[in-house]
């Protein structure tokens, strides 16, 4: 049997790689995860014995060249990680120079965040030798999902394998190596056929055959996908193998330790007073763990809209006395400044934060709203290629938490995304009226909206329409198409249909004569007996 100590270093060189990995900015052209590709990775990617390194939810394109990336001759253009929809835009091959998006993805410019990309972005192309390649052989390529997991040990690898195959048939252990198994799952829609001869006589005269021929690729892509998320979900998060290989946390454990609490920075945040000898159970925490300077209890329920213990809320159990209780939380490189006695947050919204983070392409403007001390918003600012991020939140304290935030994330040597503090402005005041009087209408690509808590408006019976009057302020900022995460709160019955908060949303939609289209619902963790609190992505588009 491993040395018990041997399997504790092992555990966290694993959890350091974690962080570091999925720390990272997106470096793809779109600087996000493909939508159809969020929910298997933030699937995988909350379970501690896994994180993802690489996806790709499938897409097609045009290329000219070797077929070959890694090659100089390799020009792709026309890429579309959605449907054709416009397929005798798209397959006219004339009109490459003049549109080169064919109606498939946008061309994602480089501006401040210049690199090395030059042409090989695949849709500027401005020298004559390529050009030539375009009138000359040009083929079509749609390439499946693809991703790549590492596994903390050999058995998760396994358990991994088998809950995918059932979707995909070539699943496969790539790498073993530094304690570190990789895995690798790629469909079998593949498709390559050639548009034209090598004189460029074109082969096809059908646009409208070719666009059903990948756009059926595409659905049965993605319904493999959905498959896969379904297994994920139900899939236990150890193997009895696993645990049998992680025994050695058990023995770290004593009976003092309580079985949940939070760490938040040099702090062990328990939600309720321990019985017993508090004293007793907070070194055993700080003994378990030699980070942890400090462990507080809460005395009393989080109440209002800042849901914060408040002054007299808190009490230290163990460790040195500070007074406010503040700390230095990081989470994936970024530092946030958290007061505990003043303000609300949660590490365990850091799957969530990473989620969103994700989904931002480059060059988008970001709103986030009811910030708290803007651990969403600093993430946003430091790990993604949004073009502006823009932070409101009415709690003095909390803005006050942010800005001291803020300062640091210009030292941050972690953060890879140039300029990151310049794209960051926090606005202190009340959402309902910054939005209406500072902010402009229809120009937000993406808004975060985790509102507080409005008492007997939230009740877990499912009365009252809480959040109507943020969403009438809301909705009037998001562009055509703009995207919404908009967090809600709801009686543990009425979810995953959440029948409630989509009447609502479809109600404010007819109000503003917009169409809403629900893209994912989430339940976002517990915040009171029988309620939770339910993230809801959905689009928007004018009537």
């Amino acid at each position: 049997m491993a040395d018990p100590v041997w399997r504790q270093r092992r555990r966290k060189d694993f959890e350091n790689a974690k962080a570091q990995c999925l720390g990272k900015r997106d470096k793809s052209f779109a600087g996000r995860i493909d939508p159809h590709a969020v929910d298997i990775c933030g699937l995988i990617n909350e379970r501690d014995e896994y994180y993802t390194t690489s996806s790709c939810a499938g897409r097609c394109f045009m290329y000219c060249g070797e077929g070959v990336k890694a090659t100089n001759d390799f020009v792709r253009f026309r890429i579309s990680h959605e449907q054709v929809k416009e397929p005798d835009r798209y397959f006219n091959l004339q009109t490459i120079d003049a549109d080169p998006t064919g109606g498939g993805d946008p061309i994602r410019t480089i501006g401040q965040y210049e690199n090395s990309l030059g042409d090989k972005q695949g849709t500027i192309i401005d020298n004559e030798e390529k050009k030539t390649k375009l009138s000359d052989l040009i083929w079509f390529r749609f390439e499946p999902f693809i991703l790549h997991v590492a596994c903390q040990s050999l058995s998760a690898a396994n358990a991994l394998m088998n809950a995918a195959r059932p979707s995909f048939k070539n699943v496969g252990l790539t790498t073993w190596k530094d304690s570190r198994y990789l895995v690798a799952i790629w469909g079998d829609e593949g498709l390559e056929m050639p548009l034209t001869t090598p004189t460029g006589r074109p082969l096809h005269d059908d646009p409208v055959w070719l666009s059903e021929l990948v756009n059926g690729q595409h659905e049965r892509n993605w319904g493999k996908i959905d498959r896969f998320c379904q297994t994920m979900r139900e899939m236990p998060a150890l193997t009895e193998k696993d645990i049998a290989d992680e025994d050695a946390l058990e023995e770290l454990m004593t009976e003092n330790v309580p079985k949940s609490f939070d760490v938040i920075g040099d702090i062990a945040y328990l939600h309720s007073m321990p019985e017993g000898d508090a004293n007793a159970v907070g070194k055993a925490i700080m003994k378990k763990n030699k980070h942890i300077k400090v462990v507080v209890a809460r005395q009393n329920n989080l109440e209002g809209t800042e849901r914060a213990p408040g002054t007299d809320g808190l009490k230290t159990i163990a460790g040195a006395e500070r007074d406010p209780i503040i700390t230095t939380h990081v989470e994936y490189g970024i530092k946030c400044v958290v007061d505990l006695n003043h303000t609300f947050f949660s590490p365990r919204m850091g799957q969530e934060r990473l989620r969103i983070c994700q989904q931002v392409a480059r060059g988008e403007d970001v709103l986030v709203l009811f910030s708290g001390v803007g651990m969403d918003a600093l993430q946003l600012a430091g790990r993604t290629e949004a073009s502006s991020v823009i932070a409101v939140e009415l709690n003095e304290i909390g803005v006050q938490c942010l800005k001291r935030a803020h300062r640091m994330l210009e030292r941050n040597k972690t953060v890879k995304c140039a300029g990151a503090s310049d794209r960051l402005q926090i606005l202190h005041g009340d959402v309902m009226e910054i939005l209406p009087r500072d902010l402009p209408k229809d120009h937000f690509d993406r808004i975060l909206a985790p509102r507080p808590k409005e008492g007997a408006m939230d009740g877990d019976l499912g009365s009252g329409d809480g959040g109507a009057a943020f969403l009438d302020v809301i909705l009037p900022h998001l562009k055509d198409g703009g995207e919404c995460h908009w967090y809600d709160f709801v009686a543990d019955h009425e979810f995953p249909d959440c029948q409630r908060t989509r009447t609502l949303l479809e109600k404010m939609g007819d109000k503003h004569k917009l169409e809403i289209k629900i893209l994912h619902v989430a339940n976002a963790g517990s915040v009171a007996k029988r309620q939770l609190r339910v993230c809801v992505d959905f689009k928007v588009f004018k009537r």
